[in-house]
């Protein structure tokens, strides 16, 4: 990638902060054809087609690749869509979950295709092809770099460079979101590319580092550790319902929610079997398996990432597997449904960083030398170090960053996020200063980017807080949310079907209900007046947010 690329940005490219000229814009979409949009491209991108397409929208559809240089050459391909009629001089970028791998046309965190609201959209597979959970293609030192930031950078400019000559100059304002590892190209962005966005919806990312990649080779190795190891679906709806049961009420609602994680103690030996295996007991295996989990891997120099949380706990096999082991750590769809995803994950990231023939199965996280060993290969591939936490040239650029994570997230986890929250304000000068331009929200009851038993639409919600941040200069607050199908607020849904295209994500379990979010470090506090009224505790209006009670 040569300078220009950055410079040719600050040309094309809508500034941070600025003036919409045409919103809800009448301006005539240009010509959908392939000669048209190649000669408004930058010079590193080849368009191989523009197609006029009808669903969801009639829209101009955009099919290129950007050639990526030292590291490289390397093919970084993209789709974009460009609305015929109503486009409200929006733009949004896909962020994708996991390792990417394929070029997407649907958002996947909100979930739907933003062309039915007027959006431009943009995506990428990220300078690879294969199965979002194989990270293989990181030994290429072209794909790593594009992947890592490269790719998502240079789509960027290409396609806003190419939406903005379609529409005749207009200036508009520029999004993007993810979940995962679209968080992490969400965070990415912010931090290595802050021109690139003028609002940026930035959830659960990917945890802080490639800690989370030892927390999932941990959590394989205990479940694999002994016969009877392995931890059953079935036991962790148990284990969530036991939990749940205990900790429910210490934020003063009896709502089947364990609003804090943190706050909830739980004793796993009083579920010791005493007589034999059945389902409402742990055995010793099991038990074993759960402190060791609960408790996060350590090594002789300390903690190397704090344990899963133990509120709903039954999302916790979603990474541990549905079947006992032993597993294949092949990436593939196929093999999803027979393995543990995190052990997958967690191997197809160590056979980069040690070798092809490692087996994490083996791997001593007690040995400090194989820890400082991943450390220093981590640090050399640039990818899974801790963030910067640098927010500061995005402050100065005017951009604006939602940030939220799921309270019961396993990978991801919402205390690890809160830290990032705090070095951030130590960026910009203290959290005052960084509350004028990023909000985080802690999401009650869900699991990782969804799931759980928390709401169904906190990312749809949030994105329109974004927006009203970013283009009103309304700041976020108290947000509402919601769960059950009749409540759901879909940003992106079908406008005909209220159905949405290129989910991912499990939806929550449970009955309708509101849920307040807020904007941390307040939390929800429940009027203990309307205690007795029936379903008060799902009403979001009878909960307030408020500063968090001292400890």
């Amino acid at each position: 990638m040569t300078l220009s690329v950055k410079s040719r940005l600050l040309v094309c490219g809508a500034a941070a902060g600025a003036a919409v000229l045409f919103h809800g814009s009448a301006a005539s979409a240009g010509t959908c054809e392939t000669a048209a949009i190649q000669a408004a491209a930058p010079a590193d991108t080849v368009i191989t087609s523009a197609t006029p397409t009808a669903a969801p929208v009639p829209h101009c559809r955009v099919e290129g690749y950007v050639v990526t240089d030292n590291p490289g050459p390397n093919k970084v391909n993209f789709r974009l869509q460009l609305p015929d009629e109503n486009w409200r001089n929006r733009y949004y970028f896909i962020g994708m979950g996991g390792a990417a791998g394929y070029v997407p046309s649907d958002s996947q965190i909100p979930a739907g295709n933003p062309l039915v609201q007027g959006f431009a959209v943009a995506g990428t597979d990220t300078g690879h092809t294969g199965h979002i959970l194989d990270w293989s293609f990181l030994s290429d030192p072209a794909q790593a770099r594009d992947h890592i930031d490269r790719g998502a950078h240079v789509t960027a400019v290409a396609t806003q460079q190419i939406t903005r000559a379609y529409y005749g100059g207009a200036l508009f304002y520029r999004y993007t979101s993810g979940c995962s590892g679209g968080g992490r190209m969400s965070t990415e962005a912010i931090e290595r590319h802050p021109e690139d966005y003028d609002g940026v919806l930035l959830g659960a990312p990917g945890g802080r580092s490639s800690a989370t990649m030892l927390a999932f080779i941990n959590a394989a190795q205990q479940m694999a550790r002994e016969p009877g190891s392995w931890v059953s679906p079935a036991k962790f709806v148990m284990l969530d319902a036991k939990v749940t049961a205990a900790c429910d009420e210490i934020d003063g609602a009896k709502d089947d929610i364990i609003q804090d994680h943190t706050k909830c103690s739980f004793d796993f030996d009083a579920l010791a079997c005493q007589d034999g295996d059945r389902p409402d007991c742990l055995t010793q295996p099991e038990l074993k398996s759960i402190k060791a989990i609960v408790a996060g891997p350590r090594s002789p120099s300390g903690l190397i990432k704090v344990g899963f949380p133990i509120s709903n706990m039954s999302v916790w096999a979603g990474f541990m597997g549905q079947v006992p082991p032993p597993w294949s750590d092949a990436a593939t769809v196929e093999n999803m449904a027979r393995s543990s995803p995190g052990y997958v994950i967690g191997s197809s990231l160590a056979k980069v960083l040690f070798g092809p023939d490692f087996d994490v199965m083996t791997m001593d996280l007690n040995d400090q030398a194989t820890i400082d060993a991943w450390w220093e290969a981590t640090r050399k591939l640039d990818f899974g170090a801790p963030y910067s936490a640098n927010l500061a040239p995005y402050r100065d650029r005017g951009g604006k960053v939602l940030m939220w994570n799921g309270v019961s997230d396993p990978c991801c986890i919402d205390t690890e996020m809160e830290q990032y929250y705090a070095d951030a304000a130590r960026s910009v000068g203290g959290m005052d200063d960084l509350r004028q331009f990023a909000s985080f929200y802690r999401i009650p009851g869900m699991g990782h980017c969804g799931s759980g038993t928390g709401p169904g639409d906190a990312p749809d919600v949030l994105m329109t807080e974004l927006i009203n941040w970013v283009e009103k200069g309304e700041a976020p607050g108290p947000v509402v949310s919601h769960r059950g199908a009749e409540r759901l607020q879909l940003l992106f849904a079908d406008p005909a079907t209220k159905t949405v295209s290129g989910v991912l994500v499990p939806p929550p379990t449970g009955s309708s209900r509101d849920f307040l979010l807020c904007r941390y470090p307040e939390v929800a506090v429940f009027d203990s007046a309307k205690a007795g009224a029936p379903g008060a505790v799902y009403d979001a209006a009878n909960w307030r947010c408020k500063a968090a009670p001292q400890t």
